[in-house]
């Protein structure tokens, strides 16, 4: 007796092929759809603006005429900082004579108060002291043989007849061998040091009121 196999039938299914192939895009949808929400708000369309040479500070960026160069740009024209106060004196020239000259028309703004001499103590102690010393009299750790030449004592009858106008046009300014100090100390911190300078030139040299108790 001889037996047979039923018959196989080539037919698909197409009803549950859909439901699977529905189900499988449900499934996609429930996580593309979010994924791409979130992203939405990152993709830029026109990025010229970011597909550019970009530099950071102090790194070497670019080639002009071969050589790498430091990344510096400089601000736009007319960019004022916050806070920024305009030197009226800022043409004059970084002399003695022109120090001299705008002296008398720039009193110093500051009381003479403890917390400025304070703050003008520590100011002074940081940029100072380095080459005119603690006393002002110009022998700083850094003047010496094979160092840094010696600055004026602060401490002269010269230095302590100037006004305190001509000090402050000095340290914005500068003059022969001491450099602008406007990038490092604000206006308001030079008058402070300022008037930590007067008192340490009355130390050195008191008048007879100073000397009453």
């Amino acid at each position: 007796m001889s037996s047979t196999s039923p018959p196989t039938s080539d037919r698909i299914d197409w009803p549950t092929v859909a439901y699977k192939g529905m189900l499988v895009s449900l499934v996609v949808l429930a996580f593309a759809i979010p994924l791409s929400l979130a992203a939405i708000p990152f993709i830029e369309f026109f990025n010229g603006m970011a597909a550019q040479p970009k530099a950071k500070a102090q790194m070497l960026y670019g080639r002009v005429f071969g050589e790498s160069r430091i990344a510096e740009r400089p601000p736009v024209a007319g960019t004022v900082p916050r806070g920024y106060e305009p030197y009226p004196f800022a043409d004059r020239p970084a002399t003695l004579e022109a120090a001299r000259a705008v002296g008398p028309l720039l009193p110093n703004p500051l009381p003479r108060t403890l917390e400025n001499m304070r703050r003008g103590r520590a100011l002074f102690n940081v940029y100072c002291a380095a080459c005119h010393g603690t006393e002002g009299l110009g022998d700083g750790p850094v003047v010496g043989p094979n160092r840094f030449p010696a600055p004026p004592s602060l401490q002269t009858e010269q230095v302590r007849g100037y006004a305190d106008g001509t000090i402050f046009h000095i340290i914005t300014k500068g003059t022969q061998k001491m450099p602008s100090y406007a990038g490092q100390i604000e206006a308001r911190e030079r008058w402070q040091i300022i008037h930590y300078l007067r008192a340490l030139q009355r130390a050195m040299n008191p008048k007879p009121e100073d000397l009453k108790p």
